[in-house]
């Protein structure tokens, strides 16, 4: 009895702790949509075309025509900043939404002349590399290109690595 009081509640407790708490992370991972991330099962770098930070500059300087499309959610598009221009067309990350991928399809195919050069930009890049295939695999767009890194930047096996938009000094929009 003594050993009880000494441990807070005592070996049981603990257990029955931490099994809710992995429980717990293991909800919220997956509600937040963080499963699967660590292991692509295709490697979008040979499938996807980038333009970096560099190239975004020299065809800013040369005047070359391309739209920046962001691919985020609404929330992350209106409250995590953004490219200023660029366009929202949502995607949904590992086809978890494939009405909205459908979607998104339909509507850059309406809004876009197939050979128009077009940047993607996402958080991490990943959304951004998805969409991107399936637009040149699925719909035939020859010009279509993803900001290695996202938004934020990222360094994932299977996606197109970078430091990311922000990290690169290009201009944001802030709110």
């Amino acid at each position: 009895m003594g050993d009880r009081a000494s441990c807070a509640g005592g070996p049981r407790r603990r257990r029955r702790t931490a099994c809710l708490l992995s429980v717990l992370i293991a909800a919220v991972t997956w509600l937040g949509g963080c499963t699967g991330h660590d292991h692509p099962s295709e490697d979008y770098t040979r499938r996807v075309r980038t333009a970096d930070a560099n190239t975004i500059r020299a065809w800013s300087a040369e005047g070359r025509p391309f739209t920046l499309v962001d691919v985020r959610s609404e929330g992350e598009f209106d409250s995590e900043g953004r490219a200023p221009g660029a366009e929202l067309h949502t995607w949904s990350i590992f086809n978890r939404d494939p009405e909205r991928n459908q979607a998104f399809l339909d509507e850059m195919s309406e809004r876009f002349r197939s050979d128009e050069t077009i940047v993607l930009l996402c958080s991490h890049a990943m959304r951004a590399s998805q969409a991107a295939a399936a637009l040149t695999e699925q719909r035939g767009f020859t010009s279509v290109y993803v900001f290695p890194g996202g938004y934020e930047g990222h360094h994932m096996k299977g996606y197109p690595a970078g430091d990311g938009w922000k990290a690169a000094g290009l201009p944001i929009e802030d709110w």
